[in-house]
């Protein structure tokens, strides 16, 4: 197995700080789960295993595809926790939605479906943190716990529509980005601006349907009405379509992911 590249930059350290520094950790707190982590960063299009029994990974940018039980994936996105202590009973009432299963390889497989940075901490390491500080065992106990509440909210069996599945999806997977657009000015010129707006990015149709475990066919067709109410935004021409769903209206997205 081939061991992503770890980069050493100037302001890893900041990033990783900063990221920690999110959940309220008291400075020290911080310092310390700095001074252990690292950056680890993949590109798009790559397989992805992560050795989760040696290591914590704390996907900071990007998304994912994790491959589970019985052939099944899960899309993830930033801030979400990937991690083996919680199960192992090292943490205090730290929780996770998944056992330890003793047949497995103790590795998360899958691909990378956008460029991604992971913060990655040694689990002996972490689990002595999180043993000796009490703020350390809460955030990871809370991070556990999210990621069991969107489990259960995106991939468990569900009676909602389709196009309310894919909806509640892409509404998750959205993030803030900025594309370039030409305008005209009130001269009549036509200039080159960027703009910002949310876009789910990262999963292909296909990746959709082996998620959500709907036919391709089903897919395309609910990406198509969300298109036409306006939830999600028409390409304009010479646009990128692949991988991209741009959100025109996230209210809408939202209501029709609640069934509305």
């Amino acid at each position: 197995m081939t061991s992503p590249t770890i980069t050493r930059r100037p302001r890893e350290s900041d990033l990783i700080a900063d990221f920690f520094s999110l959940y309220g950790l008291p400075h020290d707190s911080v310092e310390a789960l700095t001074e252990v982590s690292r950056l680890r960063r993949r590109g798009r299009g790559r397989p992805l295993v992560l050795p989760v029994m040696k290591f914590a990974y704390f996907l900071v940018d990007g998304c994912i595809s994790e491959t589970v039980q019985a052939g099944k994936a899960r899309l993830w996105r930033e801030l979400m926790l990937f991690e083996n202590i919680s199960n192992s009973g090292g943490l205090p009432g730290s929780y996770s939605e998944e056992g330890i299963n003793p047949t497995t390889t103790n590795l998360i497989h899958g691909s990378v479906l956008s460029r991604c940075v992971f913060i990655e901490v040694p689990a002996t390491k972490l689990s002595t943190l999180a043993s000796t500080d009490p703020a350390i065992a809460l955030m990871l106990a809370r991070m556990a716990a999210k990621r069991g509440a969107l489990t259960e909210r995106l991939y468990t069996a569900t009676r909602a529509s389709p196009v309310a599945r894919v909806a509640t999806v892409l509404n998750y997977l959205a993030a803030p980005t900025r594309r370039n657009v030409i305008r005209r000015r009130a001269d009549g010129a036509l200039v080159m601006s960027t703009t910002e707006e949310l876009v789910a990015s990262g999963p292909s149709q296909a990746d959709l349907s082996d998620t959500l475990c709907l036919g391709r066919a089903t897919v395309e067709k609910a990406i198509a009405e969300l298109r036409q109410t306006g939830a999600l935004r028409s390409f304009s021409p010479g646009e990128r379509t692949n991988r991209c769903y741009p959100i025109q209206d996230r209210d809408l997205l939202r209501q029709i992911a609640l069934g509305g």
